[in-house]
């Protein structure tokens, strides 16, 4: 059994988490706590029964909180302390209800009311406290400028101590706009600031207290942020700190529940908040801190690249939300060449260590933003050491993609480096016609395989990991995810809580789940508050059976944005295959790809034509004939021909069957320009005479036959 101790422990973490008072009231949730006390194993399953119930409905965080309210503190150390499946629905009804709050209001006559409750000397404990509880029902982080005001005035004792108690009663929500506050010019207001983050112990302002504890003009504010940093044993500089900040918000972004609606700043020595939207809220405060750490030491490397990879993942994250079809993100378009020429202005060998960064920790939006930005400022004789080299190897589509087609842009097409690679995945990139993005959480036997499986079909790009905070980091950092595939028991979590998680972020509007279960019927009845956005398989899946389940949850869905977003691999990997082909590189290994784009948009088709009339060869002789004489375009079909014609010209010979189609093009009620396109084919090619003189039979005379 539970020591008292950590009971005790347990009870108050509880208790921190939702604020509010105990409220009986008669539910399926009391029920099940009532049987599961009376212990017998018939009542728990009975208990357990009860509590499926509950979380079928799909109670809203305000529900849950009523919830939270209707138990014990004794009660819900009960259920945290179960084992099973009612340990893990307990622990999904408290984070929807730690989650509850109601929209902040930014109404400053009334914070400036309560924060004078909270921080007078005159008023008595109960008053202040009330005054804490409604800044942080009401107000929450928009509730610390007006706190700080008092934390900053040294003829204030009293409203810096209380003003101090206050912060540490709003809790993490006080913690980003603190961290700024310690930038201020005013020593009293650092000084308080680091106090109460000392009291308050996120290791979110771990980077800030060791900036202070190195540079910080007064003895007392580095005592201070000298005292939070051997609590917490940190040791490393700020500058490191502030890197690590970055890295671990581009990486794992931030938590369901944790977004904000600003990113907080000193401007003027006040304290503001600057609206941010969700999408790249992350992405902006993963720029901050590395902003902080150039700022920290503006020779380092390390932090110079931290900041460009911030800047390059956040306008890859909008253009990517962009093509997935994100309405919202299409109002922040203007800003991408902001942060692409934030990024470019670092120079090649700062985007090389970003990219070297994206690689290591498979960050795609920078891998892919690092990659397109070298394109652009690599040197051509640099490019046999350039890091894109090592992305042609990255098992992500995305990312090799974009290394095989910026090397080729970078060096214009002529002595590529690593072509062997480069056409290769070029030559799968100009096949693409739709890439669907598929998250994949579960550890069952065979699902990884299947994964990596179906990830190397045409058309398909599936990550899997293992459990569902993993999971759930995945597709916070890459929100731009078509389906997530769901095992039904996961080792850390409930499938309820990653699809709810899916439902309240609006970048993933469109996102389908896929559960798969042993019980079709029963986990289908268990999902049935999800219709419309879960469906259920049976599982174990295969690579096979993985990709019809996908594309059947993507059926009715607009495949527009994965069409545009496949189009554009293709057309971009067939104009770098022409740009090889006619830099005298051989592009040998992409030739049967690319005869098989002649019937696709011009966008493809042409540039495919014509890279085939460089260095096509007489296989290749057939797709082309049947795209001069197909229903494309005048374009495509003056393309074929002259790349027929680039082809027999190289040839020793021309077979009956072109020269015949030749022919017949030649004498047709073609458009002009195709039959011109066509006698200079036939120009071109190796015939004997009499071949010629009846190809050209075959031209128009003036005038007709006489009647008889």
């Amino acid at each position: 059994m539970a020591s008292s101790l950590s009971k005790s422990i347990l009870a108050s973490v509880v208790a921190l988490v939702v604020a509010g008072t105990v409220h009986a009231q008669d539910s399926k949730f009391q029920e099940g706590v009532k049987l599961l006390r009376l212990g017998t194993p018939e009542d728990r399953a009975k208990a357990l029964e009860a509590f499926r119930e509950v979380l079928k409905e799909d109670p809203s965080n305000e529900q849950a909180l009523e919830l939270y309210r209707s138990i014990t503190q004794d009660e819900w150390f009960l259920l945290l302390s179960q084992q099973d499946e009612i340990q893990k629905i307990a622990a999904s009804i408290l984070e929807r209800a730690k989650l509850e709050r109601k929209e902040r209001s930014r109404d400053g006559a009334a914070i400036e009311s309560l924060a004078q409750a909270a921080c007078a000397a005159d008023t008595s404990y109960e008053d202040r406290r009330n005054a804490v509880m409604k800044l942080a029902a009401e107000h929450g982080e928009f509730a610390v400028p007006a706190i700080a005001t008092r934390l900053g005035n040294p003829d204030d004792a009293d409203g810096q101590v209380n003003g101090i108690a206050a912060l540490v009663q709003l809790g993490r929500s006080a913690v980003l706009p603190l961290i700024e506050l310690c930038k201020s010019s005013n020593a009293t207001a650092r000084l308080n600031a680091a106090a109460a983050l000392l009291h308050i112990g996120d290791l979110r302002a771990a980077p800030a207290m060791a900036m202070l504890a190195q540079s910080d003009d007064q003895e007392s504010v580095r005592t201070v942020a000298r005292s939070f940093l051997k609590k917490h044993n940190i040791s490393d500089s700020a500058v490191s700190l502030y890197i690590k900040a970055s890295g671990d918000y581009l990486a794992g972004g931030v938590a369901a529940g944790a977004f904000s609606d600003v990113v907080w700043m000193m401007s003027d020595d006040t304290l503001v908040g600057r609206d941010v939207p969700a999408l790249v809220y992350a992405a902006e405060l993963a720029k901050a801190s590395a902003f902080d750490g150039v700022k920290a030491d503006p020779s380092s490397r390390d932090a110079q690249s931290a900041l460009a990879q911030a800047n390059l993942a956040e306008a890859n994250l909008i253009e990517a939300s962009i093509a997935q079809g994100d309405e919202k993100a299409k109002e922040l378009e203007g800003m991408v060449p902001e942060f692409k020429m934030a990024a470019l202005a670092t120079g090649p060998s700062t985007l090389r260590m970003a990219l070297e960064a994206g690689l290591k920790k498979d960050l795609a939006n920078v891998s892919v933003g690092a990659i397109e930005a070298l394109a652009k400022v690599e040197d051509r004789g640099e490019l046999s050491q350039s890091s894109m080299l090592a992305a042609l190897d990255s098992t992500d589509k995305r990312v090799r993609y974009a290394a095989a087609m910026a090397l080729v842009k970078a060096s214009k097409g002529v002595a590529v480096p690593a072509a062997d690679k480069v056409v290769d995945a070029l030559a799968q990139a100009v096949t693409e016609e739709s890439v669907r993005v598929v998250q994949v959480i579960g550890n069952a036997e065979g699902l990884a395989q299947a994964s990596k499986e179906a990830s190397g079909s045409r058309g398909y790009k599936v990550a899997c990991d293992a459990n569902a905070i993993r999971g759930m980091q995945s597709l916070l950092v890459n929100p731009g995810t078509d389906v997530v595939v769901i095992q039904e028991i996961l080792a850390d979590g409930l499938p309820e809580d990653v699809i709810n998680n899916i439902k309240k972020d609006p970048r993933m509007a469109s996102t389908k789940v896929v559960v798969v279960a042993k019980d079709v019927e029963a986990a289908t009845a268990r999902f049935e508050t999800f219709s419309g956005l879960v469906s259920v398989v049976a599982g174990p899946l295969t690579s096979e059976s993985l990709i019809a389940a996908v594309n059947t949850a993507m059926e009715g869905v607009g495949a527009e944005p994965q069409s545009v977003r496949a189009e554009g691999y293709a057309t971009d990997a067939s104009i770098a295959l022409l740009a090889m082909a006619a830099g005298k590189c051989s592009i040998e290994g992409a030739l049967g790809s690319l005869e098989k784009q002649l019937d696709r948009a011009d966008s493809v088709s042409v540039p495919a034509a014509k890279a085939l009339g460089l260095n096509g060869k007489d296989a290749n002789l057939g797709a082309l004939v049947a795209a001069m004489k197909g229903s494309g375009s005048v374009e495509l079909k003056v393309a074929s021909a002259d790349a027929i014609g680039e082809i027999l010209g190289r040839a020793s010979s021309c077979s009956d069957e072109v020269g015949q189609a030749l022919g017949d093009m030649l004498g047709s009620d073609a458009d002009m320009q195709i039959r011109l396109a066509v006698a200079g084919a036939i120009g071109k090619a190796k015939v004997d005479d009499a071949r010629r003189a009846s190809l050209l039979g075959a031209l128009k005379k003036v005038g007709s036959p006489a009647a008889n």
